[in-house]
Parts: C-alpha cells; structure tokens; sequence
C-alpha cells in the first residue's frame, strides 16, 4: 500500500527547512554545546553531519579531544507535537539499558525539550560519541541494494545473531507495570508514540495518537487499538485505494484482522508484565569495532522506544534479514531466506539462553509464538501502510485455519459502500496532485517560498501550523 505523496512532499520539505535553520545557527551550535560540558570545554563542529531516518546529528570535539554527537529529531519526520515525547522517551531507554544491562548504547550527556534550545533548534540529545564500523554496511551486498543482507555471511551472521540473542535476554528480564510511553510527562492515556503510529500519522492524514479515555492495563486492549490505527490508516487516507481489486481485499483483511485480536493474545501476559519494546532496534542502528572481530560496540538509536505487550519481544525478530518483512515483496527466494535466518537464530536462541538462563523461558515463548502464528500477527501489528500482500500478511493468512470463512463472513455490500466512498476521495486527492504540482515548480524556481508552499498543502488536509512536525 502507498503513502500519501502529498504529505510526504511536505515531511521532506520541513526536513529540508529544518537542516537549513540548523546550518544557519552553525556558528552558533559551539558556544551552546560549550555549556552543557561539565568543564565548559570549547568545541568544535565536524563535517560531515550524519542524516538519518528520523535524526540530524552533528558531531562536536571538544578542546580535550573529547568528542560528542548531537541529536536532532528531524522537522517532519515525527509530528511537531510529539517531537519531545520522542526524544524523552529514548534518553529514558538510553538510560534504562546503561544502569540495568551491559548494552553498549551511547551515555547521554545532556538532553533537552524544544523550550530549552535556546538555539531555537528543536529537541536534542547530547551523546558521548562511540567509534565503529556500520554494522549495516558490512552485511549488506555492495553491488545489489535490491537484497536487503547478503546471504553468504556464514560465521558472520552467528557471530551477530549470538549478539543479538544475548541482548535480548537482558531485555526481556526488564518488567514494566503498564503499557504506554516511558516519558513521565506523558500521560498515561497517552498511547505509546511507536514508529508504526508516526508513519501513519505523518503520511496518512490519520491522526492514530489522539489520548484515549484511559491507561492500557492489557494486551488485548493494546492490540485491539493498534488493529484500529492500521484501519484508520486505510479508511482516512485519501490514496489509500488506487483500484477496486486491492481495495476489496485490503478491506477484507483489516475485517479479518481485527476479528483475530482475542485469539492472538497470550494468556498469562496479557496483564503483564510488560517489557521494553524498541521499534528501531536492529542492524541498521549498529556499530561493530572491525569486521573482522565484529564485536557490537554500540547500540546507537532507541527511538520509538516504550513499554509494552512481552509478545512483542518474545517473537521472530522483524531484523533478521535487517529490512522489515513488511515492505517485501512476497517472493518464493525471499521467503526461504528469511526462514532459513529464522531458523539459525532459534538455535541460537536455544544456545544462548542454556548458557545465561537454563530455564529457556525466552526461547520456549520465541518458538511458541512460530507454532501458532503469531510471529506474522505481531510483524502485521509492527508494519505500517499494510497490505493483504504483504510477506507478512500472507503468512498470517495460512497460518489461520479458519481465514477463508472469517473472509466469507464480511458483508459485501458493507465493501462496496467503502469503495464507493474511496473512489471519490482518490478523484480529490488526484486534483490536489494537479493543484500542488505547478505550485512546487514555483518553489523550484523560487518564486513561491517553501514555507507558504507546505502551510498551502497542509491546508488541503486541514493541519493547523505546527501539526506536521
């Protein structure tokens, strides 16, 4: 399924405008680290800065040869209101791991909301810098970027997946009480600010992290509300329908997958405990000190961080292959490779967890959660923009015994008003593309500021200023 390209015009944009104002206080940035170092060393700002996903970081060397990395949530890329609660929410994992795990995630020097920038930059984060080699990197295939890993690491993979294993086993023995996020400004009826809910909320127009009436206090109601944000999703977004074929399947499968939450949940965890869950977790975020030893030096991005359902963690891990299942396409190749990594990393599960925990509970619920399928129900939950032909939705649908006659059992008519509707949402979404497009070559030639362009867009879908971060 496709993202609304007009909101994603203007997610770049306030990007771009974002890094624009930081290069503009660059001059500036020095003497404002300057005051966060407890010996108020003089810095210097180093090129060059390193863009990613969701982050702009700026690495500074102090006078000592002391060197940090600083940290902005990229404008644009999470919504402008929940910009603080992100970034609270990871130093909080950031330090949650340093006290109770050995992990080697980043020490947080200093962090601070968009109020106590007085750069007027946004929120940041201040992390000691950790050396290393991407991760990333040395298991991707340089000449073929259409894989998303190499499939003939050997050593290298088990040398990694035992990492790996061993960090989750010391996650999974962090509890927590509630489900929701892990900054204490938050509201509790607050939802858990997930990358799923981000990317809806950025390029959907769905706003799916609105407060709810109350707290989670279990599984159930959490999957029940994830489900409802993947149907807003779908029923909100003006493209989210480009032909009457998928869009009566996908209607189905969001009918279907919301009919299966009580059966996917686990029993004995549905009141908790909870744990941590990091949506970010993985390869990309990776650094190894060479590639010859591959040590894991630093773990160094926990955003989307939060607490919630031990399902989440106790399951097939989305990073196997280092790209999400959910944006595969379904082929025969990539299904064997995935089970073929799937299935090496369950023995070393198996291996690890004889040697830290002989109770194997980490393992047992791991390979449980193969046995019934709800490894491709939590992937589903986890993906975003889902699709009946996702990898992992395929997957869930043989895994159901039953899916064919849940499937039956939606009413069509219910279906044909649905895509009766979405027809003439697409017809006004493809007339904004018209109206927008002439209007961005005027940007590209400067005679309409990129501003007035984005707050013109934003417009058609209603946002206030400010609303799309």
């Amino acid at each position: 399924m496709t993202i609304d390209e007009n909101l994603s015009v203007v997610a770049e944009l306030r990007a771009l405008l974002h890094h624009v104002l930081l290069d503009f206080r660059k001059a500036e940035m020095p003497a404002w680290v300057t005051e966060f170092h407890p010996e108020k060393l003089a810095c210097e700002i180093e090129e060059p800065w390193i863009r990613g996903s969701y982050n702009l970081c700026i690495p500074v060397v102090f006078s000592s040869g002391e060197k940090w990395i600083v940290r902005f949530p990229r404008d644009g890329k999470t919504l402008a209101k929940h910009i603080d609660e992100k970034v609270a929410s990871e130093v909080a994992a950031l330090e949650l791991l340093r006290e109770r795990t050995d992990i080697p995630v980043p020490e947080v020097k200093a962090w601070g909301f968009a109020r106590d920038n007085r750069l007027a930059t946004g929120a940041f984060i201040m992390e000691g810098f950790i050396p290393g080699e991407s991760l990333s990197k040395i298991l991707s295939d340089p000449e073929d970027d259409s894989v998303p890993m190499r499939d003939n690491l050997g050593d290298v993979i088990d040398t990694i997946y035992r990492q790996l294993a061993r960090f989750m086993f010391q996650i999974f023995e962090l509890d927590f009480s509630h489900i929701g996020s892990l900054c204490k400004q938050t509201p509790c009826t607050q939802p858990p600010l997930t990358m799923t809910a981000n990317e809806i909320t950025c390029l959907s127009g769905a706003d799916v992290l609105g407060p709810k009436s109350k707290a989670f206090s279990t599984t159930t109601e959490y999957f029940h509300h994830v489900v409802e944000q993947h149907w807003q999703q779908f029923a909100k977004q003006r493209n989210s329908v480009e032909n009457s074929e998928e869009g009566r399947a996908n209607y189905v499968f969001h009918k279907v997958l919301k009919s299966l939450t009580g059966h996917q949940v686990w029993p004995e965890y549905d009141t908790g405990p909870f744990k941590l869950i990091c949506d970010d977790f993985g390869p990309a975020n990776m650094l190894v000190n060479n590639s010859q030893e591959l040590k894991i030096v630093g773990v160094v991005d926990l955003e989307w961080s939060y607490a919630g359902p031990a399902q989440l963690l106790a399951t097939a891990p989305w990073w196997l292959l280092q790209e999400r299942p959910s944006v595969w396409i379904h082929t025969i190749e990539r299904r064997e490779m995935f089970l073929r990594h799937w299935t090496k990393f369950k023995h070393i599960l198996e291996e690890e967890e004889a040697r830290m925990r002989p109770d194997g509970r980490l393992s047992a619920l791991v390979k449980r959660s193969e046995e019934n399928g709800t490894m491709w129900y939590h992937m589903v939950l986890r993906g975003f923009f889902i699709a009946y032909d996702d990898f992992p939705s395929v997957e869930l649908r043989d895994s159901i015994p039953d899916w064919e006659e849940r499937a039956a059992e939606v009413p069509g008519e219910d279906i044909q008003s649905f895509l009766d509707g979405k027809k003439k949402e697409l017809e006004a979404y493809e007339a904004n593309k018209k109206t927008i497009e002439p209007l961005f070559t005027e940007v590209q030639e400067r005679r309409m500021m990129t501003d007035d362009f984005v707050a013109f867009i934003e417009g058609l879908y209603g946002r206030g200023d400010g609303q799309a971060g």
